[in-house]
C-alpha cells in the first residue's frame, strides 16, 4: 500500500493553515496522481489493515456485468404455493377444435348433477342445503371474515363491537325463507331490477343488466337450482372454459339480528308495541332492501343476491368483487369475447352505429364509464365520473336522431343520470316520441342520451361479442411465456385455417382475482400480431393488436374474413412491477408467521395452484427441450474443449519436436565450434611450442657461436662433466 506522503516545515515553508490542509490529506503536487487521502496519526501500524482499494474496471464492462447479474435465467414466479398438496394437472391443457357450446354443456352437466346429489341428500336427512365451502353464518357468527375479505384485506372488518351503527359491514346473516315473505326466483329477470348494494362492483352489478337484456341470458347462468332445499347452481367463464358454483341460500343482512344488541331494538322497545320482535324483523330484515350486497329491486325477488354470491364464492370472497370492468363482467356470465374502445379512436362513427351499437343485445353487449383515464371524481351534468354505466338500448327516431338507453346500476331515482338533453322531463320529449320508445319518466336509473351526447361524454367502451351462432368453434391452448426486461417478439402459436371463415383471436391472461392478495407485485401487458409462417419480419404482418388502457387480463382482434393459410402468431409481453404490494412469498411467509389460522390461505394457495396448473404442462416440456437443448451444448462445448485439446498437444507435440530439432542442430553446431575451437586452440598452442623451441634453438645457437675459439683449456673433471651433459641433451 503506498505510504502517505506530507510536507515539511523545515523544507517546505507554509502557513499554519496549509499545514491544516494537509492533515487532511491535501496535496498541491502537480506531480502526483493519486486521489487525496485522508491523514492518518496512528503510528502502530494501521496503515497496513486497510483494504487495498479496487481496480475500476471500464464501463462498458461494468454495464456488461450489472445486466448479467440483473437479467435471471431462472424462473421468479412461484407456480405452486402449496407444494405439498398438489392439484391435479389438467387432462387436456390444450383444447382441440371443439364447437364453443362444448365448453358450455360439460360445465352444465357437471353442476346439474352435483346439484341433483344435493337435493337428494338434503331430502333424506330433512335439511336445507348448508354451504360447508362458504358458510356466511359460521363465518359471521365466529368473526373469522373468510368470505368477506381476501387475503390480507381486512376490508369488512366485523371485529368491531356488535352494537356498532356503523353500515359499513354487515351484522347477520339468514335464509331466504327467512327474509322473503313470497319469494321468487327469476321469475322475471328484468335489466331494470338490478340494484348495487354495498359491495363496489359496479361493473358486475351493470354486467347482470346488460346480461338480462339478453333472451334467457340470466337463465342460462343459472342451470339447476331447488328454493326448496336452498341450493342453486351457477356457471361461469373462467380462464378460456366453463365452471361451475354451487351456493346455499344464505345471505348478509344490514341490520343485526332481534337476538343481538342493537340501536333499533333499543328504540323499539321503548316504544310502547306489541310483538316489537316481530315489528323489527319486518321493518329492518325482510325483503330485498335488508341485503347488504347486490339485490332486486322487486321486494321478493332474489336472483340477483344469489348469482352475486355464486359469483362472489368463485373468487374465494366478497371484496375481491370490488373495482373492475364491465367487459371482464359479461365475459364471464356469457363466455364472449370483450374489446376496449375509446371513444376517440373509433374511425367511422356511421359505421359503428349501424354495424356494432344498433346490434346491441343480439350481437353485442356494451358497458360504458367517463373519467378513468383522467381520474375523473365528479359528475358531468349528472354522469358519475369513474362509475360503470350499461347501454341498454340503441334506437334511431322517425326525425333521424340517434338515441342511446343508459342504465346506472345503482338503481336510484334521479342519481347519477344524464341530466341534459333527452334527459327525464327536458323539452325533447313529446307523447309521440315516448310511445315510440316505450319510455316512461321517473324510471330508475334509466335514461335516454343523443348518439353524439354519449360520445362526448363517455370515453371508455366495453364491447363484448356474443356467439349466439352454434356454429362457431374453437381451439386454444395454455403455454408459460418467460417475459424479459425488455419486451421482446417471439414466435408462440400456429393456427391452420382450412377454409375462409371470421376469425376472433384473443390472448389472455390467468385472472388473479381468483387468488386476490396472491397476485404479487407484477402486472403484465400483452400484445400480438398474426404473420403467414415464413414471414416473420416485422413489417410483414397481416394485423396486430393494440394494447388496452384499462382492461390488462386479455386483449383480441376481430377478423371478418381470413384467407384460409397456415399462420403464427408473434407474441410480446411487457412487465411492470410494483414494489408498493408484497411480493407473493412475502405473502406466504406472512401468513404462516402467525401460526394462528390457515383457512384462507389455503383456500387462496389452492386457488392459486390450480389456475397455474394450465401452463405446467407446457413449462415442463419446456424445461424438458431446454435440458435437452443445454445437454446437447454442453457436449458439443466438451467435443469442441477436447478437439482444442487435442489440437493444443499436436501443436505443442510439432513445436516441440522443432524444438528439439532445434536444440540437437545447435548443440551440434556448439559441438563442432568447440572441436574446431580445440583444434585451433591445439594448433595455435602447437605453434607457439614450437616457436618457443625454435627460438630456444637459435638461442643456443648463438650462445654457441658466441663463445671465443681460444677459450682455457678445462681440466679433465670438467670435460668429463661437459660430456655427460652433451649426453644427456643428446638423449633428452
Amino acid at each position: 500500500m503506498p505510504s502517505r506522503r506530507s510536507t515539511s516545515p523545515t523544507a517546505r515553508p507554509a502557513s499554519a493553515a496549509r499545514r491544516d490542509l494537509t492533515a487532511f490529506g491535501y496535496s498541491s503536487s502537480s506531480e502526483s496522481d493519486e486521489a487525496p487521502r485522508q491523514s492518518n496519526t496512528n503510528n502502530n501500524g494501521t496503515q497496513n489493515q486497510k483494504k487495498k482499494k479496487k481496480r475500476k474496471i471500464p464501463p462498458q464492462q461494468s454495464i456488461n456485468r450489472i445486466w448479467r447479474r440483473f437479467a435471471s435465467k431462472q424462473p421468479t414466479k412461484a407456480l405452486a404455493i402449496l407444494p405439498f398438496d398438489p392439484v391435479p394437472l389438467p387432462s387436456t391443457p390444450e383444447r382441440p377444435n371443439e364447437l364453443l357450446c362444448a365448453g358450455y354443456e360439460r360445465a352444465r352437466e357437471e353442476c346439474s348433477r352435483k346439484v341433483k346429489k344435493i337435493i337428494q341428500e338434503c331430502r333424506r336427512v330433512n335439511m336445507r342445503y348448508r354451504d360447508p365451502g362458504f358458510d356466511l353464518d359460521w363465518d359471521l357468527k365466529m368473526v373469522k371474515g373468510n368470505c368477506l375479505n381476501y387475503l390480507g384485506s381486512n376490508k369488512f372488518d366485523i371485529s368491531g363491537p356488535r352494537l356498532s351503527s356503523s353500515t359499513a359491514v354487515p351484522k347477520a346473516v339468514k335464509r331466504v325463507h327467512e327474509i322473503f315473505e313470497k319469494p321468487t326466483f327469476m321469475k322475471d329477470c328484468g335489466a331494470g331490477d338490478v340494484k348495487q348494494g354495498a359491495l363496489g362492483n359496479c361493473w358486475f352489478i351493470a354486467s347482470l343488466s346488460a346480461l338480462a337484456n339478453v333472451e334467457d341470458g340470466i337463465k342460462r347462468v343459472c342451470v339447476e337450482y331447488d328454493t326448496k332445499i336452498g341450493v342453486y347452481g351457477f356457471v361461469f367463464h373462467r380462464d378460456g372454459e366453463w365452471i361451475y358454483s354451487i351456493v346455499d341460500d344464505k345471505l348478509y343482512l344490514t341490520s343485526p339480528n332481534w337476538d343481538s344488541p342493537s340501536m333499533q331494538r333499543d328504540l323499539l322497545n321503548q316504544l310502547d308495541r306489541d310483538h316489537p320482535e316481530r315489528v323489527y324483523r319486518k321493518t329492518y330484515q325482510t325483503g330485498s332492501k335488508a341485503l347488504f350486497f347486490g339485490q332486486n329491486k322487486d321486494q321478493n325477488e332474489t336472483w340477483v343476491p344469489l348469482i352475486e354470491k355464486a359469483y362472489a364464492k368463485a373468487h374465494g370472497d366478497y371484496a375481491s368483487l370490488s373495482g373492475g370492468w364491465i367487459g371482464e363482467g359479461l365475459e364471464d356470465l356469457s363466455g364472449g369475447v370483450t374489446t376496449e374502445l375509446l371513444a376517440s379512436d373509433i374511425l367511422d362513427l356511421d359505421g359503428f352505429w349501424e354495424n356494432e351499437l344498433s346490434k346491441v343485445n343480439t350481437e353485442f353487449l356494451f358497458g360504458c364509464s367517463t373519467g378513468l383515464l383522467d381520474g375523473g371524481y365528479g359528475e358531468r351534468n349528472g354522469i358519475r365520473e369513474g362509475h360503470a354505466y350499461v347501454v341498454m338500448d340503441a334506437r334511431t327516431l322517425k326525425t333521424g336522431e340517434r338515441l342511446v338507453k343508459l342504465r346506472n346500476p345503482w338503481g336510484k331515482t334521479r342519481k347519477g343520470i344524464w341530466e341534459g338533453a333527452w334527459s327525464d322531463g327536458s323539452k325533447e320529449w313529446n307523447r309521440e316520441v315516448k310511445e315510440e320508445l316505450n319510455h316512461e319518466f321517473g324510471e330508475d336509473s334509466v335514461f335516454w342520451i343523443t348518439y353524439e351526447d354519449l360520445l362526448e361524454k363517455y370515453q371508455h367502451f366495453d364491447r363484448t361479442r356474443l356467439f349466439r351462432d352454434p356454429d362457431w368453434r374453437c381451439c386454444q391452448r395454455w403455454i408459460g411465456v418467460e417475459v424479459p426486461w425488455k419486451p421482446q417478439w417471439n414466435e408462440k402459436f400456429h393456427i391452420k385455417l382450412t377454409k375462409e371463415s371470421p376469425l376472433i383471436l384473443v390472448l389472455q391472461q390467468l385472472d388473479n382475482r381468483y387468488y386476490k392478495g396472491l397476485h404479487g407485485q407484477y402486472n403484465f401487458r400483452l400484445h400480438f400480431r398474426v404473420h403467414e409462417q415464413g414471414r416473420p419480419d416485422a413489417e410483414d404482418y397481416i394485423v396486430r393488436s393494440h394494447g388496452n388502457y384499462l382492461m390488462d387480463r386479455s386483449i383480441s382482434i376481430e377478423l371478418p374474413s381470413m384467407e384460409p393459410g397456415n399462420y403464427s402468431v408473434w407474441v410480446s409481453i411487457v412487465g411492470e412491477r410494483d414494489t408498493d404490494f408484497p411480493s407473493i412469498e412475502d405473502v406466504v411467509k406472512r401468513e404462516c408467521r402467525k401460526r394462528v389460522e390457515n383457512e384462507k390461505l389455503a383456500q387462496v394457495g389452492y386457488a392459486y395452484d390450480l389456475a397455474h396448473s394450465k401452463g405446467v404442462a407446457h413449462l415442463e416440456q419446456v424445461a424438458k427441450l431446454r435440458k435437452t437443448q443445454n445437454s446437447k451444448k454442453a457436449s458439443a462445448s466438451r467435443m469442441a474443449e477436447r478437439r482444442k485439446l487435442w489440437e493444443k498437444r499436436h501443436i505443442n507435440r510439432d513445436i516441440n519436436k522443432k524444438q528439439q530439432k532445434k536444440n540437437q542442430e545447435k548443440r551440434d553446431r556448439r559441438r563442432e565450434a568447440d572441436a574446431a575451437e580445440k583444434k585451433k586452440k591445439e594448433e595455435v598452442e602447437a605453434a607457439a611450442k614450437k616457436a618457443k623451441e625454435e627460438a630456444e634453438d637459435a638461442e643456443r645457437k648463438q650462445k654457441e657461436e658466441e663463445k671465443p675459439r681460444d677459450a682455457a683449456v678445462q681440466t679433465d673433471k670438467q670435460e668429463s662433466g661437459e660430456h655427460k651433459s652433451v649426453q644427456t641433451d643428446s638423449e633428452g
